[in-house]
């Protein structure tokens, strides 16, 4: 295991001026000998990233970055920036300057190595107990903190701490599939959300998927040679201040050289708003989309027929049928005895022009566009980055955990399969209960079959299962290439004896067309838009339902009570009196249309069958009335109202 002793070149302290904007305040050790509160022509940016827009919406957070190393230029340091601010009245200590409310500073640590997370836990405590001092002239707790993190070594194994996997699967679920891919083809990347810290963290923890890459991979991550000098501050702020102006007039822009009056508590670009409508203006929303009129597995297979002989590999060496529902295990164990230092990994990815910076801040917008910049994956939080279109191929929304891209044949490159589907789902699946280094090891297996597959011949059977548009773009990149030559060609022979397959190759199933149907509601325009129109008719019909419960209910009852009209049985027409002298007017007896009237026996003798039934039931129900009189009493009642009883 790798060692690194005294990992921490600087400490600086960086402040926010009402006047001067954002201005270094103290470094340790210094830069400049006896100035130390000046940077190096290399750095000069640096309090723009230490205190980024929108810094004073929060009242603390944690912002990563990297930059040149001062003594070599071809390599990479790592910087690390607590932010805090606290009301001007906590301060024991103050000074002229400050005339605000509030009081913002920035302790930043430049590392030689990417220890983010380890770093930023520790610094954190140290940056909240120097504000508990309230007095920022007494730098001795920053020196010793200096001291103490360089008195001991550590692991290059650290550089993971603080970085979670499991966090970035719970949130982007099966899309996670689709960012790692997207880094393999060195396009023009531009991560989008706020605050910075999140955002910084979230592009690293991508970044940690491909194996060894955080660790061994950044070295040149920030390191170009431009074609032409970045723009100066004051010029930069001449050139965007009208572009700015127009999103939103009372938000002014800060930088480390500028005049800067007092910010709007509300800055354009930093909080992220839904209904900005200028940035949604502004690009193309096209989700990255499923292609319906992708090859069918029998149109693959016949491809696979067609190049047959070809293929490098023998007949039993053919790709089996594995099981859809692997074991959590069984993909780990498929490569358990090969280790990624011989793969080729890290794979020469942020070399030569590609760059990966955390965050971004304004001032290095031209850096974008420079044409030594042959690619790049960069964190910003100004709303100015998106409106920049033709300044980057995809752009990821945070917030809203959205890719976006109008090349229409990246969105066909990125497209995911039914295998990788299944490869998503399993590390959904599986991935919270089995912890960070187990879904990396899930994604290590994943590139090593990549590279294995990609070795054949074009046109395989097998290529298809990663997207044979993904593996021709990737074979294309100089990644591939310098991948090639590290490896002379893939001749490893760890690595050849594996079965050039995708991991998890099978037959398809109702679950695979469940898992694409989800896929597809989830990352296609048209889904988008049925899911969003699902969700506004159910709460539509939520809010209905409690407006109108209340007649609801009443209809309700009103229907049930008609019906129970309907299926209850019509009353027979017959009358009960309880004398034949007292009879009512409805009841006399009136002659028929020939004028005779009937006497009385023939009527008795023609009584219908349902009249008696009707009787009998009569009688039940007057025993059952009487049945608390004595029985003497009921007999004698119910004899003489029979002889009472009269039928009309």
């Amino acid at each position: 295991m790798a060692f690194i002793s005294e990992p921490v070149l600087n400490i600086i302290v960086v402040g926010f001026h009402h006047k001067k904007g954002c201005q270094v305040e103290h470094c340790y050790p210094e830069l400049v000998p006896g100035r130390p509160s000046e940077l190096p022509p290399a750095w000069r940016y640096l309090p723009a990233l230490a205190l980024p827009d929108g810094s004073h919406n929060y009242l603390s957070d944690t912002i990563f970055f990297n930059l040149p190393d001062l003594s070599d230029s071809a390599r990479t340091v790592y910087g690390v920036s607590c932010f805090r601010q606290i009301p001007v009245e906590q301060v024991v200590q103050k000074t002229e300057d400050m005339t605000r409310s509030s009081v913002q500073k920035s302790v930043c640590v430049i590392c030689q190595a990417p220890l983010f997370g380890r770093l930023a836990v520790k610094m954190e405590l140290v940056v909240r107990a120097w504000f508990l001092q309230g007095d920022f002239s007494q730098t001795k707790l920053l020196e010793d903190a200096y001291n103490h993190l360089n008195s001991c070594p550590v692991q290059i194994d650290q550089c993971l701490e603080g970085l979670s996997v499991q966090k970035l699967i719970e949130n982007w679920r099966h899309k996670a599939l689709l960012l790692f891919k997207l880094l393999l083809l060195s396009r023009k990347v531009v991560i989008y959300g706020s605050p910075a810290g999140q955002l910084s963290t979230a592009l690293l923890t991508v970044i940690s998927l491909l194996p060894r890459c955080l660790e061994y991979g950044l070295s040149q991550s920030a390191n170009v040679v431009l074609s032409r000098p970045l723009s100066p501050v004051t010029t930069a702020i001449e050139v965007n201040t009208e572009e700015f102006n127009a999103l939103n007039a009372s938000d002014p822009i800060f930088n480390g050289n500028s005049l800067v009056e007092v910010l709007s508590p509300k800055e354009t670009g930093n909080l992220f708003d839904e209904k900005d409508r200028v940035s949604r203006q502004s690009f193309d929303e096209t989700l990255l989309a499923d292609v319906q009129e992708l090859p069918g597995r029998e149109k693959c297979h016949s491809i696979g027929e067609k190049y047959k002989p070809q293929k490098c590999v023998n007949e039993a060496q053919q790709s089996p049928t594995m099981a859809r529902d692997m074991s959590v295990d069984g993909l780990y164990n498929l490569i358990g005895q090969i280790d990624q230092a011989d793969c080729g990994f890290p794979l020469p990815l942020f070399e030569d022009g590609y760059l990966c910076l955390p965050y971004l801040s304004l001032q290095y917008l031209d850096l974008l566009s420079d044409s030594a910049v042959q690619g790049f994956v960069v964190g910003a939080s100004n709303v100015l980055f998106k409106q920049k279109r033709q300044l980057f191929d995809v752009l990821v929304e945070l917030n809203e955990m959205r890719i976006e891209t109008a090349d229409v044949a990246l969105r066909r490159q990125l497209t995911l399969g039914t295998e990788d589907l299944r490869f998503a789902d399993h590390v959904v699946r599986h991935g919270p209960t089995q912890g960070d280094a187990w879904i990396r090891d899930q994604f290590a297996t994943y590139l090593i079959y990549l590279l294995r597959t990609s070795l054949l011949p074009d046109g395989s059977r097998e290529i298809e299962s990663y997207n044979s548009q993904f593996m021709a773009a990737f074979k294309a990149t100089h990644t591939y290439e310098k991948w090639l030559k590290i490896t002379n060609n893939g001749d490893v022979e760890a690595f050849m004896n594996l079965i050039p397959m995708h991991p998890f190759a099978g037959q398809l199933s109702v679950a695979d067309m469940k898992l694409k149907f989800a896929h597809t509601m989830s990352t296609t325009e048209g889904g988008r838009k049925v899911s969003a129109a699902v969700a506004t008719t159910g709460r539509a019909v939520a809010t209905t339902s409690r407006a109108v419960g209340g007649a609801l209910s009443q209809a309700r009852g009103a229907l049930s009570g008609w019906w129970s009209s309907l299926t209850t049985p019509t009353p027979t027409p017959l009358l009960l009196c309880e004398s034949s002298d007292e009879k009512p007017a409805d009841s006399e007896e009136k002659p028929d249309d020939s004028g005779d009237e009937k006497p009385e026996s023939s009527r008795d003798e023609k009584m219908p069958s349902d009249a008696e039934e009707a009787l009998e039931v009569q009688d039940n129900k007057r025993q059952s009335a009487s049945s608390s009189d004595p029985p003497d009493k009921v007999i004698e009642d119910s004899a003489g109202n029979l002889s009472k009883i009269q039928v009309v």
